[in-house]
């Protein structure tokens, strides 16, 4: 019995501090440091480059974002970045410690904690009352902003090579049934 019970513990997904935010102003107003706002906004703008959902078209990208939430990136429409999540950063200890410190002005830093790793957020023309990351799971109500719990496997859920999808990709809610967007 206790074998069992020690299987199922290491299944199970925790949760960790996270930062949410619609926008810059949104992070400095919640107390954050502007430059590590400016910063953590910049990076999720990166990555939102390489991880969004893609399409062929405005229309099948307006199929799963609703209307005028796309925009065109040379032969490829994606949806607009609807906001930023930023991950708590381990617990700094001896080295890493001064590693963060110097590092501050990247980080944000809030509530005696550090938070980084900054990825992009996008709201579905089906659940538009969620944020979702690139690969369409479910992260917070956006009214939840600021400091939320999220399961560690959101945040660190690695993000499925992108492809630029021909037909409706089912992005929200109704496509969090299935398997996967894009299909």
């Amino acid at each position: 019995m206790l074998g069992a019970f020690s299987q199922l513990s290491g299944c199970v997904d925790s949760e960790e501090k996270a930062l949410i935010f619609n926008n810059v102003d949104d992070c400095t107003s919640f107390g954050v440091e502007e430059a590590a706002c400016v910063s953590q906004y910049q990076e999720a703008l990166a990555n939102h480059d390489i991880e969004s959902p893609k399409y062929n078209s405005a229309q099948l990208c307006e199929n799963d974002f609703g209307f005028n939430q796309c925009e065109n990136k040379g032969s490829i429409w994606q949806p607009i970045m609807a906001g930023f999540m930023l991950a708590a950063v381990a617990q700094a200890v001896d080295e890493g410690l001064d590693y963060y410190k110097k590092k501050k002005r990247r980080h944000a830093f809030y509530n005696g904690a550090y938070f980084g790793q900054s990825r992009p957020l996008y709201r579905s023309k089906d659940d538009y009352f969620s944020f979702r990351n690139a690969n369409n799971s479910f992260v917070s109500s956006v009214s939840n902003r600021g400091t939320i719990m999220i399961k560690k496997s959101v945040t660190n859920e690695p993000v499925a090579a992108k492809r630029v999808t021909t037909k409706r990709g089912g992005f929200g809610r109704s496509a969090s049934s299935r398997s996967s967007w894009g299909g």
